[in-house]
């Protein structure tokens, strides 16, 4: 009967040392995914930025493009801007 009580010691013992293990585990698991998030979240804002950036660009470049008017294309045959300026 000590043998077995010995054994179902050791046996506790055993499942108790991996819930352990394994909780720690998952705490550090748990850390690690928590520090990649704020890196990514850290990522998207500057992204976000960016995108901000461009979309203010475009916005500026179609308004100036609506406030000025293209120059007509030249005409097929017609003198080259080179010859006028000779």
């Amino acid at each position: 009967m000590d043998a077995n009580l010995a054994g179902l010691v050791a046996l506790g013992a055993l499942i108790i040392g991996l819930f352990a293990w394994l909780r720690q585990d998952i705490r550090t698991l748990r850390d690690e995914v928590r520090n990649e998030i704020s890196g990514l979240r850290g990522e998207m804002n500057e992204l976000r930025d960016r995108v901000a950036r461009i979309e203010g660009l475009l916005e500026a470049v179609f308004m100036r493009r609506d406030l000025t008017p293209l120059p007509d294309p030249p005409l097929p045959g017609g003198p080259s801007p080179t010859s006028e300026a000779a």
